[in-house]
């Protein structure tokens, strides 16, 4: 699946030349082509890995002078390029940057530094934990999906309350049904998804009102929130090593964790009441079941990097 197309034109020394570098979420292709024609390619896949290079492509060029360019990333969002001539650095789209993948993702190897065998062994035991990890979570992903679609169809073509019923009847089953199948669908905190879908079916029995259920999502979220913030002031002892267990790197800090996890529901359940409040039920809708699972999982990927201690701390 690709993330993004990164565009890097350079002109130098009579080269007219353009660097395409595309994103996805397995690897990183860079392009390098001199009036209109591709002249070079790399491809590195770095899915799975914790120690990365750049991309680098080389050319000779029609005199006889070598090309060779560096491509990479610079923060999280970017990529730029270096380009030399020679061995002569003539261009740079980000001046005086350094082009490396983001610390905490790993360590970026230097031009010319090849991995040892045993950076070759922990990559590949790294691909290896991270494609069973992506197994075993899997069916808690798509039975969050489909808890979040039942929300929707169900308020659709009936009611709020109806729906809220629904949804933490079809929590406890799937709780059952992991009791029963040892399949995980409650993401590795099963008694916590069960309690929270038994105060989700009481809340929506005592307040039989569609205001009240739309403030649900924000009473069970600042709960929730607190629990984490709790846990996380504990050092995540709790809710923070068992969610560890599902995170991309396993020296994810539990008690960071826990509590960036409680300061995202402390905003999710602030901005549910303004929209609860401002829009229509209709719209209100929409948001919760679409746009707040967008918002609720960018804060959260920020919340894990800023876990993931960077390369070399401890």
């Amino acid at each position: 699946m690709k993330i993004w197309t990164y565009k890097r034109p350079f002109s130098v020394e009579g080269v007219n030349g353009l660097v395409t570098t595309i994103a996805t979420l397995e690897d990183l292709t860079s392009i390098l082509e001199i009036d209109g024609v591709e002249q070079a390619r790399d491809v590195y896949l770095y899915k799975g890995k914790r120690v990365f290079r750049n991309n680098h492509l080389a050319h000779v060029l029609p005199d006889g002078r070598r090309l060779d360019i560096e491509s990479g990333y610079v923060g999280w969002f970017k990529t730029q390029i270096a380009v030399r001539i020679d061995g002569r650095l003539v261009f740079e789209s980000a001046p005086g940057q350094t082009i490396q993948w983001p610390p905490s993702m790993g360590r970026t190897l230097a031009p010319g530094e090849a991995l040892s065998p045993e950076m070759i062994e922990r990559d590949r035991a790294e691909e290896d934990r991270q494609r069973e990890q992506f197994k075993r979570n899997k069916p808690s992903l798509l039975f969050d999906v489909f808890i979040a679609l039942l929300f929707f169809v169900v308020a659709k073509m009936t009611n709020l309350t109806t729906a809220a019923l629904v949804s933490a009847g079809a929590g406890i089953v799937g709780w059952i049904i992991q009791r029963m199948t040892r399949i995980d669908l409650m993401g590795g905190l099963a008694t916590f998804g069960i309690i929270m879908s038994l105060v989700t079916a009481g809340f929506a029995l005592a307040f039989q009102d569609d205001e009240m259920v739309k403030m649900r999502s924000t009473i069970l979220g600042l709960l929730t929130a607190g629990i984490f913030l709790t846990d996380g002031a504990f050092g995540g002892r709790y809710l923070g090593r068992r969610l560890v267990r599902y995170m991309p790197h396993p020296d994810t800090s539990p008690g960071r964790l826990t509590l960036g996890i409680g300061m995202v529901g402390v905003v999710m359940a602030a901005l549910n009441f303004g929209v609860a409040k401002v829009v229509s039920t209709d719209a209100w809708l929409f948001y919760t079941t679409f746009l707040d699972t967008i918002l609720a999982l960018g804060l959260t990927f920020a919340v894990i990097k800023w876990a993931t201690p960077q390369s070399g701390q401890t």
